[in-house]
């Protein structure tokens, strides 16, 4: 089952985006992003550079539960789930032998007063009803916290 939520980023531009996917390398950057629900955040191996392919390890709260993740950057054109908009972030959440249980697709593009998005989560049909709407809500406001810190972090960084 697909879960899609749209965002409306007023004052964030899609190259701040891009760049922050290549560039959240500490729990300090990853709590940013959400204060009260991302607890840790760790790439398995040097991330660096190019992030497709790479795996990180988070800890987070969705719906108030705290869950343990293994994220993968995806390839977007290997994904199963089809984009609309230029700029994308692609992911997969792995199981214990590393397959991919769940994706998820972050689009976007520019618009006048800032950026557009969508993103797509792709669950398991069996997923509890109470988690997506947990995981709407907590990407909801993760979203929403990229026009807090976002412009500041980008233009102290994001240019070098």
């Amino acid at each position: 089952m697909d879960l899609v939520v749209h965002h409306e980023l007023r004052g964030v531009t899609p190259e701040m985006i891009d760049w922050w996917w290549d560039n959240i390398d500490t729990t300090e950057r990853y709590r940013m992003w959400h204060p009260e629900s991302h607890l840790t955040f760790e790439w398995e191996e040097e991330a660096g550079g190019e992030h497709i392919g790479k795996v990180h390890r988070v800890t987070e709260m969705v719906g108030g539960t705290t869950i343990e993740l293994r994220i993968r950057w995806e390839d977007p054109d290997k994904t199963p789930i089809e984009r609309i908009y230029s700029h994308v972030n692609a992911a997969s959440i792995l199981d214990d032998k590393g397959e991919p249980i769940s994706w998820a697709l972050h689009e976007y593009e520019a618009a006048d007063w800032g950026t557009k998005m969508r993103s797509t989560f792709r669950l398991p049909v069996e997923m509890p009803e109470e988690f997506i709407e947990g995981l709407r809500k907590h990407n909801t406001e993760e979203m929403a916290q990229f026009t807090v810190f976002l412009p500041a972090l980008y233009e102290k960084h994001g240019n070098k």
